[in-house]
């Protein structure tokens, strides 16, 4: 239980965001759902049950971008508010039209707005805390409140899904409100804007009262923060090989039994997340996010890496270990991404960077099955993971790079890290 104390001495707001956020997330499996109700509720065959399913993907890049404009623009808060009340209006309609084509669209729709109150939740998160050792347990807490909600949500509905589907709409749309009720009255916005990091120098200091600068300019005022966010698109590449290639590699190794061993993967990687979110966020709560993104880089390369062996020891076990390895990559890179960009955004526009990032976060997801297949269509697919490896290793080198750059920066005192108190 001391490990818990890691979490000790944020803000009530946080607390009860990240409640609302592990409330909302046993909801939001919207992609599974509507693969699972077109076909077996409505028989639609996988060939159109997919072009919906990649309609829900494509229109996640907009909605990102739309929420991280509007999350500046009007609020983070009432974003989130907006975009959750109108999922679980959406949802709970999808109950009245169950068994035809509308729910099939009415799930796109709640898609949309569920993407765009995510990167509200992370500029929001960023604004309420002051410290960047309290933004690291905030986005830890948070990814191990998500984790814990993704893993009940599907397995609870899975028992309704198939006779009564409509419960599972009604259940959805009532998360999504119990959710919204707990931020509308429990997290309270200050009016402060100057927001602070452990590092004085990558401080940023608001004016509200000052127009805010085009979203492009500070991208080019701030090339290291723009190398950050193209770079990130490694991470989303490669992350997805653990839903799509990993199912291919089960399968090829294990035969008709690949999609049970897959099961067991994925019940490896929720278990270890449970169990060692908490604990690398204590080991590693003295270094920077760039090291730690490095470092998962790293486990990334050895945990998927090590599944190259398959091909000559066919074994669970290596897999077993490979999943462990990666997932702690995951942990470590999944609850460090955002702490760059913290310290060197300015308030009125975190919501924006976190939307581009997320949609760069899209753009790997939907590219990486496509490249991946072309990949495997040319070689076995052991020379897959070997790829990966090294896809893996230029994400921790390009960390790297970022972070001796910024401290070489710092050190000679030449150029601010981020200079925004004149940009707006």
């Amino acid at each position: 239980m001391s490990l818990f104390k890691s979490y000790a001495g944020l803000s009530r707001e946080i607390y009860y965001l990240c409640l609302a956020r592990t409330i909302n997330s046993a909801g939001d499996f919207v992609f599974s759902l509507i693969t699972l109700v077109l076909t077996l509720q409505m028989g639609m065959n996988v060939v159109s049950a997919g072009i919906f399913v990649s309609l829900a993907a494509l229109i996640s890049g907009p909605a990102v971008l739309l929420g991280g404009y509007l999350s500046d623009l009007m609020g983070k808060k009432t974003i989130i508010v907006t975009g959750q009340l109108l999922s679980a209006t959406m949802i709970i309609c999808c109950s009245f039209w169950s068994g035809t084509i509308t729910v099939g669209y009415l799930l796109i729709a709640v898609m949309f707005f569920i993407s765009i109150t995510r990167p509200a939740y992370n500029a929001l998160i960023i604004q309420l805390c002051t410290e960047e050792n309290e933004r690291k347990s905030a986005f830890s807490l948070m990814y191990l409140g998500v984790n814990l909600g993704i893993a009940i949500g599907p397995l609870v509905a899975g028992f309704f899904i198939k006779d009564h589907v409509h419960i599972v709409f009604i259940s959805i749309g009532t998360v999504f409100l119990i959710s919204t009720f707990i931020i509308i009255n429990q997290v309270k916005i200050g009016t402060s804007k100057v927001m602070t990091s452990t590092d004085s120098k990558n401080s940023v200091h608001l004016q509200s009262s000052q127009p805010p600068t085009p979203l492009f300019r500070l991208l080019m005022k701030n090339p290291l923060v723009a190398f950050f966010i193209l770079v990130s698109f490694l991470n989303y590449f490669i992350y997805m090989q653990s839903s799509f290639s990993l199912p291919l590699q089960m399968n090829d190794s294990f035969g008709e039994d690949g999609a049970a061993y897959y099961g067991s993967v994925m019940t490896i990687n929720a278990i270890s997340v449970i169990i060692l979110t908490t604990l690398i966020l204590s080991v590693t709560r003295k270094l920077t996010a760039l090291n730690s993104i490095a470092t998962g880089a790293l486990f990334y390369g050895i945990g998927f890496g090590a599944l190259s062996l398959m091909g000559y020891f066919p074994h669970f076990t290596i897999v077993a270990v490979s999943t462990v390895l990666w997932t702690v990559g995951e942990i470590l890179v999944q609850t460090n991404i955002n702490l760059y960009i913290a310290s060197r955004v300015p308030d009125t526009h975190q919501g924006r960077f976190n939307g581009l990032l997320l949609f760069v976060g899209c753009l790997g997801y939907t590219l990486s099955p496509y490249l991946t297949g072309i990949f495997i269509k040319s070689m076995d697919m052991g020379s897959l993971w070997i790829i990966i490896l090294a896809f893996s290793l230029v994400y921790a080198l390009c960390m790297i790079i970022l972070w001796y750059i910024e401290k070489s920066s710092t050190r000679n005192s030449e150029i601010e890290p981020l200079d925004l108190s004149q940009s707006v």
